[in-house]
């Protein structure tokens, strides 16, 4: 099949990453993927462009803005040129990622007067219904993408045609993320923590609404006890000495928390690789939470809350914990892995066999393969 791949962001916030390793899995079983990403605003790097060339695909250079919000003339121009682009060269199937490249394909689509599917990828947790404009175009769509249970209902409620919804595991990168845990030992070091402790890690960007008070009061609560328990933050954010260093300090948590900053390559893989179980107490930009399968990849157990998909990602006494977002809970999910190594361990293989059977490239674009190809056959029956 010949695709045509959009993604309306030049950052690689949220779902952009995880969009581009579905398209190059594509690529890889052999589909001619051509992909256009967001220009960069003023002297931004091109964040999501490089991406996909550093996954080797083909990427078109069209001139779109392909803003991740809506921009009346940007969007006219750029269905203009989406348009011009289908009609010289008219894909199979036509897969966007964001709301904003979802309205310009589907308005290039009626100016080119094609019949070319569209298939959405709608990466969200199904918390909220989707907006009245936003459900108007998903209702449209020859097939929307989701990555949970809790998003099908949704769209289902909202009047997406349940044939249309497609089910897939949230996509990762498993042997990519394996290759980057280079130097373990080394990262380990760097935490500073306390032989013997339970080295917990949260990869997250530090925002009041990730809920980090709940990480600091389990820390304060476990200290009382006496259990030996150290937190590692891997992420920034502008809100960092409110959220962060201030209330650490206030609790005295200081020789209980190290702040990594933000991490990338070998050094982001090798920090998690390194940790004896990660948590993760709110779903960020990508509700499918990369960064915690990433995790599981490397065969770290997880301690999780009920929000959003981490119910569906961490099975609850196998691969992990879930539980309750309250201080308590999270305190004695924390102390039970800190007073059972074995059962730890245990729950890191099962992890890091979950990451193989359901999350890995292969197997979920074969699913997504399977998808577009009934697409666009029922497109040319029409």
């Amino acid at each position: 099949m010949r695709l045509l791949w959009t993604v309306a962001n030049w950052k690689r916030t949220g779902p952009v990453e995880p969009s581009l390793d579905l398209a190059a899995a594509l690529d890889r079983r052999g589909h001619e993927v051509l992909v256009v990403t967001g220009r960069p605003v003023g002297s931004a790097p091109d964040e999501a462009g490089e991406a996909a060339e550093a996954r080797g695909l083909q990427r078109l250079r069209l001139g779109l803005a392909l803003r991740k919000h809506v921009g009346f003339l940007a969007n006219r121009r750029d269905a203009r040129g989406v348009a011009a682009h289908l009609r010289a060269r008219t894909p199979d199937a036509v897969v966007v990622t964001l709301r904003n490249d979802h309205r310009i394909v589907a308005r290039a689509l009626a100016q080119a007067g094609l019949g070319v599917p569209l298939v959405r990828t709608w990466f969200e947790d199904g918390a909220e219904a989707p907006g009245d404009e936003e459900a108007t175009l998903l209702r449209a769509a020859a097939a929307v993408v989701v990555f949970g249970a809790g998003p099908a209902a949704t769209l289902q409620r909202a009047g997406v045609a349940p044939e249309r919804v497609v089910v897939l595991a949230p996509p990762l990168d498993v042997d990519r993320v394996r290759r980057g845990a280079t130097d373990v030992a080394a990262a380990r070091a760097g935490f500073l923590a306390p032989p013997g402790a339970l080295v917990v890690g949260l990869v997250a960007r530090v925002q009041p609404h990730r809920r980090f008070d709940l990480l600091w009061d389990a820390l304060a609560l476990l200290r009382d006890r006496g259990a030996s328990v150290f937190a590692v933050v891997v992420g920034r954010g502008t809100s960092f000495h409110d959220v962060a260093r201030e209330p650490v300090a206030r609790r005295r948590l200081e020789d209980r928390v190290r702040f990594a900053g933000y991490l990338r390559g070998s050094a982001y893989a090798s920090a998690l690789a390194a940790f004896d179980a990660q948590l993760l107490l709110v779903p960020g930009s990508d509700p499918t939470v990369r960064a915690l399968r990433e995790g599981m990849a490397l065969g770290v157990p997880s301690v999780v809350t009920r929000l959003g998909l981490l119910p569906d990602l961490v099975e609850h006494g196998r691969t992990g914990l879930v539980v309750d977002d309250a201080p308590a809970a999270l305190a004695d999910a924390l102390a039970r892995l800190a007073a059972d190594p074995q059962a730890r361990a245990a729950m890191g293989v099962a992890a890091a066999a979950r990451a193989e059977t359901s999350f890995a490239l292969g197997r979920v674009a074969e699913r997504l393969e399977a998808a577009l190809a009934a697409a666009a056959q029922r497109a040319t029956a029409r």
